[in-house]
């Protein structure tokens, strides 16, 4: 690599101001979020985390032309955002995500495949992960209640464990076949969904520490509702989208109590999106939190 690329490539990840706590120097987007040690060795259950990229009006995927699912808009997508998402996928020994992404990418409609990313700019993430003592790549964790999973979609992560996370009401044809494929299908509650408090309590018994979700807005219900998210990273891009079909962070009936977050850091990204930027937020979720510290 020339002086010049280097130059170029160290702008191309600074940038970052510091809002809280409160930090006088300028910050590199690379290793942002790798500083947050979400292995949490030593805790009796797993660390649960997720995040989204939102425009300022709540807008996380919209409807797009020639697909049959919603896609993260194009003016609220970006690279820096990507890197601080592979960033948390690095330090997870665990992806929780729904059935829906299995069935967008047998489709064609995925927005990219699982983390740790294989590209040449994902490299350190990989590398990390071994000098950290973890598996080359997370194991997966899938939570269906219709156990519609492609196969062909599957195929593509068998060099990771695979579980999947189901309601005592799904299909036993399909669980079977699923157990055929040498996927560890888990009872996660009654009826057809898997339940949060289940779901990420069994996983733990099954040795994970740190679960990482990636899934859309009801998964993220069930785990605030069942007091089961840990930590939520938002990166908020400054552009408004309106639209009258679309998703938002969390979708289910009100939550009593509401779930309420504490603000843990936030920066500044000035790069991106161009001409008005994104903040970079993360929020520990204190009934969680008191539930942990009760023992329950």
């Amino acid at each position: 690599m020339t002086a010049e690329q280097k130059t170029n490539n160290t702008n191309h990840m600074s940038g970052i101001t510091q809002l809280f706590p409160q930090h006088a120097e300028a910050l590199n987007l690379q290793g942002l979020y790798l500083s947050q040690e979400l292995q949490h060795p030593g805790r009796e259950r797993p660390f649960v985390y997720s995040n989204f990229v939102s425009s300022l009006d709540g807008r996380i995927a919209l409807p797009a032309p020639v697909r049959n699912t919603h896609q993260v808009p194009a003016a609220i997508a970006n690279p820096r955002d990507w890197r601080l998402y592979q960033e948390l996928g690095a330090q997870a020994d665990l992806l929780l995500t729904s059935a829906r992404y299995y069935r967008q990418f047998a489709l064609g409609e995925a927005q990219d495949t699982l983390p740790v990313g294989m590209e040449e700019r994902f490299a350190d993430l990989r590398q990390w992960r071994i000098e950290q003592g973890l598996k080359p790549q997370p194991d997966l964790a899938i939570a269906s209640a219709s156990l519609d999973i492609p196969a062909r979609a599957l195929a593509a992560y068998r060099n990771r464990q695979i579980h999947v996370l189901t309601g005592s009401d799904s299909p036993p044809d399909k669980r079977r076949h699923l157990e055929q494929l040498g996927i560890k299908v888990h009872l996660a509650g009654e009826g057809l969904s898997a339940d949060g408090r289940q779901m990420v309590d069994i996983m733990g018994q099954a040795g994970y520490r740190s679960i990482y979700v990636i899934a859309g807005p009801s998964l993220l219900y069930s785990l605030l509702q069942d007091a089961r998210l840990d930590r939520l990273y938002l990166t908020q891009a400054h552009c408004i989208l309106g639209g009258e079909d679309f998703d938002t962070i969390s979708w289910g009936s009100e939550l009593r109590p509401p779930q309420k977050l504490r603000l843990r850091s936030l920066y500044y990204d000035s790069a991106t999106p161009a001409d008005c930027g994104q903040l970079l937020a993360s929020y520990d979720c204190l009934t969680t939190e008191r539930l942990t510290q009760a023992g329950a």
